[in-house]
């Protein structure tokens, strides 16, 4: 019996060094921001019916097969945006020194020709330059297909500028619904640091 204790002690110590080692030495933790499609800031200031439109969803910037135009959402059920058509903005505020690694949006598409697209945008906060300098799009996510009644996720890990630096840049969604037929869910943003 006395010639296990040696090898059997090995094999303790070294299990307790890949089970708890490798995770204390990484120190990174994850974080989730999570906004209901819902509670997003519909852009349309009544401008006598014509409304505005928001970055992505004015014509020649739209990845929407038709011009998209401002039809107001019909109402919120149960948290879902429903037949909604246009852009919508919300601020968000990162932090500090976290890396983004996921912009994820849920939505029910239920039309192939129509999709739902959100962007994570980061403005530079700076003077003397021209007002559309500092403009970049962080990340992209949109729905394809069709599912009638399902709720399904579409993510882009594809990250530009991934560190957030709230001391230089502001951040905010933009979600563009090209047609009533796609209800967005809900948008995460997901980041370590």
């Amino acid at each position: 019996m006395k010639h296990w204790r040696w090898p059997a002690a090995f094999v303790a110590v070294g299990t307790a060094f890949v089970l708890f080692g490798t995770q204390a030495a990484t120190g990174a933790t994850t974080k989730t921001l999570s906004y209901d499609a819902a509670a997003l800031i519909a852009w349309d200031n009544a401008n006598g019916g014509a409304g505005q439109l928001t970055t992505h969803s004015a014509a020649g910037a739209t990845q929407c097969a038709d011009p998209v135009t401002i039809d107001p959402a019909d109402g919120e059920g149960k948290g879902a945006l429903l037949q909604f058509e246009g852009g919508m903005l919300f601020p968000v505020q990162l932090a500090a020194g976290s890396k983004v690694t996921r912009l994820r949006l849920f939505a029910v598409d239920q039309d192939a020709q129509v999709d739902v697209y959100v962007y994570l945008v980061r403005k530079k906060l700076q003077t003397g330059v021209p007002k559309d300098a500092g403009y970049s799009v962080m990340a992209t996510a949109h729905s394809t297909g069709n599912v009638l009644t399902i709720v399904r996720q579409f993510d882009d890990t594809t990250i530009n500028g991934a560190i957030a630096d709230p001391s230089q840049f502001a951040y905010y969604l933009e979600l563009v619904s090209c047609g009533i037929t796609v209800e967005p869910i809900g948008i995460q943003i997901t980041m370590t640091g």
